[in-house]
Protein backbone atom coordinates (compact mmCIF):
# COMPACT_ATOMS: atom_id res chain seq x y z
CA UNK A 1 0.00 0.00 0.00
CA UNK A 2 1.40 3.42 -0.90
CA UNK A 3 1.61 6.37 1.43
CA UNK A 4 -0.32 9.52 0.56
CA UNK A 5 1.85 12.08 -1.18
CA UNK A 6 2.32 15.40 0.57
CA UNK A 7 2.02 18.53 -1.53
CA UNK A 8 5.16 19.75 0.21
CA UNK A 9 8.56 18.86 -1.13
CA UNK A 10 10.54 17.53 1.78
CA UNK A 11 9.81 18.11 5.43
CA UNK A 12 10.43 21.87 5.48
CA UNK A 13 7.45 23.91 6.57
CA UNK A 14 6.20 26.54 4.16
CA UNK A 15 6.36 29.72 6.17
CA UNK A 16 5.07 31.76 3.25
CA UNK A 17 1.74 29.94 3.32
CA UNK A 18 1.36 30.48 7.07
CA UNK A 19 2.13 34.18 6.94
CA UNK A 20 -0.14 34.65 3.90
CA UNK A 21 -3.04 33.04 5.76
CA UNK A 22 -2.32 35.21 8.83
CA UNK A 23 -2.22 38.36 6.67
CA UNK A 24 -5.57 37.48 5.05
CA UNK A 25 -7.07 36.77 8.48
CA UNK A 26 -5.89 40.16 9.77
CA UNK A 27 -7.46 41.94 6.78
CA UNK A 28 -10.76 40.11 7.35
CA UNK A 29 -10.62 40.91 11.06
CA UNK A 30 -9.93 44.60 10.33
CA UNK A 31 -12.97 45.04 8.06
CA UNK A 32 -15.66 45.17 10.79
CA UNK A 33 -13.55 47.62 12.79
CA UNK A 34 -13.04 49.84 9.73
CA UNK A 35 -16.78 49.84 9.04
CA UNK A 36 -18.00 50.36 12.61
CA UNK A 37 -15.38 52.99 13.49
CA UNK A 38 -16.51 55.60 10.94
CA UNK A 39 -20.15 54.63 11.57
CA UNK A 40 -19.74 55.46 15.26
CA UNK A 41 -17.80 58.64 14.48
CA UNK A 42 -20.74 59.71 12.31
CA UNK A 43 -23.23 59.76 15.24
CA UNK A 44 -25.02 63.13 15.03
CA UNK A 45 -24.37 64.00 18.69
CA UNK A 46 -23.86 67.79 18.44
CA UNK A 47 -27.02 69.90 18.32
CA UNK A 48 -26.80 73.55 17.23
CA UNK A 49 -29.70 76.01 17.17
CA UNK A 50 -29.18 79.50 15.76
CA UNK A 51 -32.02 82.01 15.41
CA UNK A 52 -31.56 85.46 13.90
CA UNK A 53 -33.78 88.15 15.47
CA UNK A 54 -37.03 88.25 13.56
CA UNK A 55 -35.53 85.90 11.01
CA UNK A 56 -34.80 82.27 10.38
CA UNK A 57 -33.91 79.60 12.90
CA UNK A 58 -31.55 76.85 11.76
CA UNK A 59 -31.15 73.55 13.57
CA UNK A 60 -28.06 71.47 12.80
CA UNK A 61 -26.95 68.01 13.91
CA UNK A 62 -23.21 67.37 13.59
CA UNK A 63 -20.89 64.43 13.98
CA UNK A 64 -17.11 64.25 13.84
CA UNK A 65 -17.42 63.62 10.08
CA UNK A 66 -20.51 65.46 8.82
CA UNK A 67 -22.93 68.29 9.58
CA UNK A 68 -26.58 68.24 8.50
CA UNK A 69 -29.28 70.90 8.59
CA UNK A 70 -32.23 69.27 10.31
CA UNK A 71 -34.75 72.10 10.18
CA UNK A 72 -35.22 75.66 9.06
CA UNK A 73 -38.15 77.72 10.35
CA UNK A 74 -39.11 81.27 11.24
CA UNK A 75 -38.59 82.42 14.82
CA UNK A 76 -42.34 83.14 15.06
CA UNK A 77 -42.99 79.41 14.40
CA UNK A 78 -41.34 78.44 17.72
CA UNK A 79 -44.04 77.49 20.23
CA UNK A 80 -41.72 76.83 23.15
CA UNK A 81 -39.43 74.35 24.81
CA UNK A 82 -40.54 71.39 26.93
CA UNK A 83 -38.66 68.78 28.92
CA UNK A 84 -39.37 65.16 28.01
CA UNK A 85 -39.21 62.76 30.92
CA UNK A 86 -38.91 58.99 30.74
CA UNK A 87 -37.24 56.08 32.49
CA UNK A 88 -33.88 54.63 31.52
CA UNK A 89 -33.90 51.19 29.95
CA UNK A 90 -31.40 49.99 32.52
CA UNK A 91 -32.19 47.82 35.48
CA UNK A 92 -32.45 50.63 38.07
CA UNK A 93 -34.91 52.59 35.84
CA UNK A 94 -33.75 56.07 36.91
CA UNK A 95 -35.62 59.00 35.33
CA UNK A 96 -33.91 60.73 32.40
CA UNK A 97 -34.63 64.11 30.81
CA UNK A 98 -34.25 65.86 27.46
CA UNK A 99 -35.35 69.36 26.40
CA UNK A 100 -37.31 69.47 23.15
CA UNK A 101 -37.95 72.46 20.91
CA UNK A 102 -41.62 72.65 19.91
CA UNK A 103 -42.45 74.38 16.61
CA UNK A 104 -45.45 74.44 14.30
CA UNK A 105 -43.45 72.08 12.04
CA UNK A 106 -42.77 69.47 14.73
CA UNK A 107 -40.69 68.74 17.80
CA UNK A 108 -36.89 68.60 17.80
CA UNK A 109 -34.80 67.17 20.67
CA UNK A 110 -32.04 69.50 21.84
CA UNK A 111 -29.91 66.79 23.52
CA UNK A 112 -28.56 63.74 21.69
CA UNK A 113 -28.09 61.85 24.97
CA UNK A 114 -30.68 62.04 27.68
CA UNK A 115 -29.59 63.86 30.85
CA UNK A 116 -29.74 62.09 34.20
CA UNK A 117 -30.30 65.33 36.12
CA UNK A 118 -33.52 67.25 35.64
CA UNK A 119 -31.85 70.57 36.54
CA UNK A 120 -29.66 70.38 33.44
CA UNK A 121 -32.64 69.97 31.12
CA UNK A 122 -34.83 72.55 32.88
CA UNK A 123 -31.98 75.09 32.83
CA UNK A 124 -31.83 74.83 29.02
CA UNK A 125 -35.63 75.05 28.87
CA UNK A 126 -35.68 78.25 30.97
CA UNK A 127 -32.77 79.80 29.06
CA UNK A 128 -34.36 79.25 25.66
CA UNK A 129 -37.88 80.21 26.80
CA UNK A 130 -36.50 83.54 28.05
CA UNK A 131 -34.56 84.10 24.81
CA UNK A 132 -37.62 83.40 22.66
CA UNK A 133 -39.91 85.53 24.84
CA UNK A 134 -37.61 88.61 24.68
CA UNK A 135 -35.40 88.35 21.63
CA UNK A 136 -34.51 92.05 21.85
CA UNK A 137 -32.60 92.01 18.60
CA UNK A 138 -30.15 89.39 19.88
CA UNK A 139 -29.27 86.16 18.13
CA UNK A 140 -30.47 83.07 19.98
CA UNK A 141 -27.77 80.42 20.05
CA UNK A 142 -27.74 77.02 21.68
CA UNK A 143 -25.09 74.30 21.32
CA UNK A 144 -25.05 70.90 23.01
CA UNK A 145 -22.10 68.64 22.20
CA UNK A 146 -22.35 64.96 23.18
CA UNK A 147 -19.79 63.71 20.64
CA UNK A 148 -17.10 62.66 23.14
CA UNK A 149 -18.54 59.17 23.61
CA UNK A 150 -18.64 58.56 19.86
CA UNK A 151 -15.07 59.86 19.56
CA UNK A 152 -13.78 57.43 22.18
CA UNK A 153 -15.56 54.36 20.84
CA UNK A 154 -15.40 55.20 17.13
CA UNK A 155 -11.78 56.27 17.42
CA UNK A 156 -10.88 53.06 19.24
CA UNK A 157 -12.61 50.93 16.59
CA UNK A 158 -10.93 52.85 13.75
CA UNK A 159 -7.55 52.64 15.49
CA UNK A 160 -7.81 48.87 15.96
CA UNK A 161 -8.79 48.48 12.30
CA UNK A 162 -5.82 50.53 11.12
CA UNK A 163 -3.43 48.63 13.41
CA UNK A 164 -4.72 45.33 12.03
CA UNK A 165 -4.15 46.57 8.48
CA UNK A 166 -0.61 47.65 9.37
CA UNK A 167 0.04 44.23 10.89
CA UNK A 168 -1.43 42.55 7.78
CA UNK A 169 0.90 44.64 5.60
CA UNK A 170 3.87 43.57 7.70
CA UNK A 171 2.77 39.93 7.38
CA UNK A 172 2.43 40.42 3.61
CA UNK A 173 6.02 41.66 3.46
CA UNK A 174 7.14 38.67 5.55
CA UNK A 175 5.25 36.38 3.15
CA UNK A 176 7.15 37.83 0.21
CA UNK A 177 10.46 37.35 2.03
CA UNK A 178 9.59 33.74 2.86
CA UNK A 179 8.53 33.07 -0.75
CA UNK A 180 11.85 34.35 -2.07
CA UNK A 181 13.75 32.21 0.43
CA UNK A 182 11.72 29.12 -0.50
CA UNK A 183 12.19 29.76 -4.22
CA UNK A 184 15.94 30.18 -3.72
CA UNK A 185 16.08 26.82 -1.86
CA UNK A 186 14.16 25.08 -4.63
CA UNK A 187 16.45 26.56 -7.30
CA UNK A 188 19.55 25.40 -5.50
Amino acid sequence: MSEPQSSYSGDEPHKSRTTAIAAAACVLLALPFLVLGPYLLNAKARVELRCQPGGVCLLFHSSWLTRDEVASFAMKDVQGVKVDRTRAARRNRVPIFRPTLVTVHGEYPLFFQWATEEAEATRVEAQLEAAFANPGGKTVEFVRDDRNASLRVGGAFSGVGVLLLVFATWLGLRTRTHLRTEQARRAA
